[in-house]
């Protein structure tokens, strides 16, 4: 009695949002228990979640890796399952075990499970038509057409080089002037100043130097992987309120983020028109699609800068993921190849072995071609610490994967951890070793390959990661080159609870720094 007196006293303006939240709470229990039950029915193996929280796993989300830990925790207790599903708060979600079932789902029933998972408002003018969030699959072929030539790493021959050559010697400079001052290199820090110079030049014809002054663009791509609350609530939302509108905050593009690039590409836009400048980038392609689509009278001038926006957040943020990808496996690698002074040396007699058989003592597209075994200590580095901490799909129609009795239904969410599937033995030996030599030719096989989802997989695999492996190969071959490199920061190799706890990427918590010796001094 004492309980309804005291809510009838409450302030009448405290009704509604009381009885709103109470209504949602109920409706959220109805829907949960329908889920649950559902699920019980099926022939996947279920884990028993708790209402709001999901599976226990996820409690301690924000205190270490918030997703990586979890995962792996479900993926080693089910190892003797090719696929369980369990929830994360109310949404049910499939994790995939298995390579050969991955592979099905994400390559041979590609057209079935088409959606990444994260969704996005219809009346969104951007997000849904960039790579990495259409779920319009005629839009995606044509911006996934249309961007194909750029990530061609022929694109960097010749004269392409020349101009990677430029940014070598920006960061060389800064390199030495930070070793000479008695500092030591942050890894992180010189990875996404090389490579946001190279995007800048390369896409979209900006000169900049990084290490200089750190420009607005910079500062722009930071924001889309800064770690933290708003990061996870944000992709959280994407992934579990589907189709509902969406806090402009809690959106992967803000509007901020739009009229930022809009700009941008209008400036450089007329700039080349005004120069009459005919280079194979981002800015021409974006000049030849509205000269077309002007051809064919649109409706208004807005359509076409919403389509060429969308192109240029494709090529960032579903192309080299922004800095994230390739910024992370350099630094990544700098810290294993740090811990493992052998590996350094078998690098540096590649690049002068290769440099040799070019007539070269310079870096070229030809050479960074050849070093293959500073590709294998990268791809080793993917393995070891995989870009991305989940691969999603969702099913966009009924299907049962061939040679399975799994009947999946229309919009039940796939999630693939290759953090779990790199590190299980079945697939990799001595997994937690850092072992490039698990790449040569001579020891890769088919189960490996299956099993290895360091970019991705399928169609929908990033198209850029041949780019960003040269652009690493570049930078860490010019500094394995000159310096040896030892551990400052991290002394012992990194695991899941190094990853930043607030983060849906493989990322470190904390800086990576190491100490360069020039080679010079170390031979006298």
């Amino acid at each position: 009695m004492d309980f309804l007196e005291a809510l009838f006293s409450l302030p009448p303006l405290l009704y509604a949002p009381l009885l709103v939240g109470s209504l949602c709470l109920v409706l959220n229990y109805l829907v949960y228990s329908r889920r649950v039950a559902q699920w019980r029915k099926s022939n996947i193996p279920f884990l028993s979640p708790s209402f709001l929280i999901g599976h226990k796993y996820f409690w301690g989300v924000g205190s270490n890796s918030a997703t990586v830990v979890p995962l792996d925790r479900i993926y080693r207790e089910n190892k003797d399952k090719d696929l369980v599903a369990f929830f994360i708060a109310t949404m049910p979600v499939v994790l995939l075990r298995k390579p050969a079932l991955i592979k099905q789902i994400f390559a041979k029933n590609f057209d079935e499970a088409f959606n990444t998972g994260f969704a996005v408002s219809r009346k969104d003018e951007i997000e849904p038509h960039t790579l990495s969030q259409s779920s319009n699959k005629s839009v995606w072929k044509a911006h996934r057409n249309a961007l194909s030539p750029l990530f061609a790493t022929s694109r960097f021959s010749g004269e392409g080089f020349a101009m990677i050559r430029h940014h070598i010697a920006h960061m060389s400079a800064h390199v030495e002037e930070t070793r000479l001052q008695g500092k030591p290199i942050n890894t992180k820090e010189v990875a996404v100043k090389f490579l946001q110079d190279i995007i800048c030049k390369s896409f979209l014809d900006l000169d900049v130097n990084s290490y200089e002054k750190e420009g607005e663009f910079l500062k722009f791509l930071k924001s889309f992987v800064k770690p933290g609350w708003s990061q996870l609530l944000g992709i959280f939302a994407q992934m579990h309120l589907q189709r509902i509108p969406k806090l402009d905050s809690l959106k992967l593009i803000t509007q901020r983020h739009i009229e930022f690039m809009r700009s941008l590409l209008q400036r450089q836009m007329k700039q080349r028109s005004k120069n009459n400048d005919n280079k194979n980038d981002l800015i021409n392609l974006l000049i030849r699609l509205k000269e077309q689509q002007q051809d064919r009278k649109l409706d208004s001038e807005m359509d076409v800068t919403n389509e060429m926006t969308s192109l240029g957040f494709s090529l960032l943020l579903g192309g080299i993921k922004g800095n994230k990808a390739v910024d992370n496996m350099v630094s990544f690698t700098m810290h294993l190849l740090s811990l493992n002074p052998i590996y350094q040396e078998r690098i540096r007699r590649e690049v002068e072995d290769v440099m040799k058989n070019h007539a070269t003592t310079e870096f070229t597209y030809e050479v960074v071609r050849d070093l293959h075994f500073l590709n294998q200590c990268l791809h080793e580095t993917a393995r070891l610490y995989p870009v991305t901490s989940a691969l999603t799909r969702v099913c966009t129609e009924d299907f049962s994967p061939a040679g399975t009795d799994y009947n999946f239904k229309i919009g039940e969410l796939f999630i693939v951890d290759p953090y779990s599937i790199h590190r299980d033995p079945e697939y990799f030996e001595n997994p937690d070793v850092f072992d490039p030599d698990r790449f040569s030719p001579k020891n890769r096989d088919s189960k490996s390959i299956d099993a290895f989802l360091g970019f991705g997989k399928g169609p929908r695999k990033c198209p850029g990661n041949n780019v960003g492996l040269l652009i690493a190969s570049t930078l860490i071959g010019s500094l394995v080159q000159k310096y040896e490199v030892r551990p400052r920061s991290h002394t012992k190799q990194m695991d899941a609870f190094d990853f930043h706890p607030r983060s849906f990427a493989i990322v470190h918590n904390d800086d990576v720094l190491v100490d360069l010796m020039p080679r010079e001094v170390l031979t006298h």
